[in-house]
């Protein structure tokens, strides 16, 4: 029997659909599925390069926090000290999430610049250089890890057990180096385009942004819940998909030669099978391309309506509220497969 899908506990699953206050226990869960709906929405991608640029911009950070310290220790002007200052703090604000990464400490920078006190100020740069050292030491091997975690995340099941994330039988990392590994995915700077219409990318971007905020911000799950659902069951493997009803999918691009291949098919009188109009898209093919485009993070909210999406070669919709429902007939099935399965 094919493997089921285990990756998380349904409850839980139901707690985000319905919107309800999710438990401490429950934190890790969603927090790994944020972190890979992000890597979905990024194409799995990471370069390397990026790396050297955030290393450039915070050691250049640091330089002008010690110039500041020099500048008030040999008293220069208060308008030569004030304009370093702000723009220091200009740089804080438009590279948050770097900076985030190196300030493990959660200091209070802009505070400590404020003070203008030396000693403070030199503290504050020696945490974030010992920060940055230490990230230089592992990045050859983050860079393994990450690329290995990605060839793999969408093909095998995950579990989390005593905060470590266990990924098939060959793949175990604490979540701390999880987390920091895949930092990369909290700066919004690390998305490009996708589609070919402005509107769209700005959704698929909002999608990001939200995602982003609900780990920095302890912003709440809105309808991002979706896609965050979405990934938890498709990442990995599913099964007994026949009885699923995908009726509400609206079939708005699909090759030729695909549709040929289903005229025949036994399901064209179905009422519970996704149509493009009389002809029947069988469950297999339609979960298939589901899995494909929700692992690449081709996905995207307009109007009412949520829409996967391959430009050019594969396009459905279904309104938001038959999404849900459609989400919550899939983790019912898993249930039901689960308890099946026990008594094999």
């Amino acid at each position: 029997m094919e493997d089921i899908n285990t990756n998380l506990n349904n409850d839980y699953l139901y707690k985000l659909l319905n919107h309800e206050e999710i438990s401490r226990e429950d934190y890790h869960q969603i927090k790994v599925v944020i972190y890979l709906t992000l890597l979905s929405l990024n194409n799995n991608s990471y370069q390397e390069n990026d790396f050297q640029k955030e290393i450039n911009i915070i050691e250049d950070y640091l330089r002008k926090i010690n110039n500041l310290k020099v500048k008030i220790q040999l008293k220069r002007k208060p308008n030569e000290i004030d304009n370093l200052l702000n723009e220091i703090k200009e740089i804080t604000t438009n590279n948050e999430s770097i900076i985030k990464k190196y300030n493990k400490e959660k200091i209070d920078i802009i505070s400590i610049l404020d003070t203008k006190d030396p000693n403070e100020i030199t503290t504050l740069v020696d945490k974030l250089t010992k920060t940055k050292i230490k990230l230089i030491e592992k990045i050859d091997n983050y860079n393994t890890v990450r690329n290995n975690i990605i060839n793999n995340i969408h093909n095998t099941n995950y579990h989390i057990i005593d905060n470590t994330l266990y990924i098939g039988d060959n793949i175990n990392i604490d979540l701390d180096s999880f987390y920091e590994i895949f930092s990369y995915l909290l700066d919004s700077n690390n998305y490009h385009p996708i589609f070919h219409n402005s509107d769209t990318n700005n959704s698929h971007k909002d999608i990001i942004n939200n995602l982003i905020a609900v780990i920095y911000d302890n912003k709440q799950l809105d309808n991002e819940v979706i896609p965050v659902v979405l990934t938890a069951l498709f990442t990995g493997k599913i099964n007994d998909i026949e009885e699923i009803n995908t009726s509400n999918f609206n079939i708005d691009n699909i090759k030729i030669t695909d549709l040929y291949s289903f005229v025949n098919d036994s399901n064209n009188e179905s009422i519970k099978t996704a149509k493009w109009k009389k002809i029947a898209i069988p469950n297999y093919y339609l979960y298939n391309k589901i899995k494909e485009i929700t692992n690449q993070g081709m996905y995207y909210f307009k109007d009412n309506n949520f829409i996967l999406e391959i430009p050019g070669d594969f396009k459905i919709s279904i309104t938001i509220p038959n999404m849900y429902i459609f989400l919550k007939d899939n983790l019912t099935n898993i249930n039901k497969t689960k308890t099946k399965s026990k008594h094999i």
